[in-house]
């Protein structure tokens, strides 16, 4: 059941939109665009259905609308990670843990996500399109053009962007979509804060032992990375 989103029938109109859209993801999290019930999303939200027809029309709207929600200011943080300062190692470390440590924050992120990803591969999603020619396009080519950076500067070593950029992104997806198969083989939640931990170090030691041409400064770039303090690169 998705809790309800403190709001109230006055609220201001930006108000009640954001409590809606956040209601939205946690509804579209839960069940999926065909599963959720709209009027369990205003009801979350605290306002009237008649409200989310307001602003949204309807539901497939909604749901275009929370996708949005969820990627624009992630675009915008990763970008201004890989476009900050820094080496193209230190750079391409760090977007790999904050990658990371979103999936880890927020499960309505990677639900929503895996949701759609399900409904592209039974080629029932009109929104994969548009999410890669707005969000996933822009990112993966600046990742490539980080990736291609530091093969030419020699702090990589020579690799093909295009499939590392694959592979990083994948070895922190699959993490979270194994969930259920690790904590059979494990008995432990992967989302356990102990276990969370270690995959952050063992992450960026991947990361690091794939992309450095020399492999022990790219251990200390990755350690320099982990003791970043909290909030160095926050999210929008």
């Amino acid at each position: 059941m998705v809790e309800p989103v403190a709001t109230s029938l006055s609220a201001r109109p930006d108000d009640a939109r954001g409590a809606l859209l956040r209601a939205a993801i946690a509804e579209f999290a839960a069940r999926g665009e065909a599963g959720a019930r709209t009027d369990a999303i205003a009801r979350a939200a605290g306002v009237n259905k008649a409200l989310l027809h307001y602003y949204f029309g309807t539901k497939q709207a909604l749901y275009a609308a929370a996708l949005d929600a969820i990627l624009a200011g992630l675009k915008e943080h990763y970008l201004g990670i890989l476009e900050g300062p820094g080496t193209a190692g230190q750079r391409m470390l760090r977007y790999v843990l904050a990658n990371f440590d979103r999936m880890a924050g927020s499960r309505d992120y990677a639900r929503v996500l895996g949701h759609e990803m399900m409904r592209a591969r039974a080629g029932e999603s009109a929104s994969v399109p548009r999410m890669v020619q707005a969000y996933f396009g822009p990112l993966n080519a600046v990742v490539c053009r980080t990736l291609d950076e530091g093969v030419r500067s020699g702090e990589f070593r020579a690799l093909d962007p295009g499939q590392t950029a694959l592979s990083l992104t994948g070895a922190n997806v699959f993490y979270f979509l194994s969930a259920p198969v690790f904590t059979e083989l494990t008995g432990r939640d992967p989302r356990d804060p102990e276990m969370l931990a270690r995959r952050r170090v063992a992450i960026l030691d991947l990361a690091a032992s794939v992309l450095f041409a020399d492999r022990e400064a790219g251990q200390g770039t990755a350690r320099a990375v982990l003791d970043e303090p909290a909030g160095t690169h926050p999210e929008p």
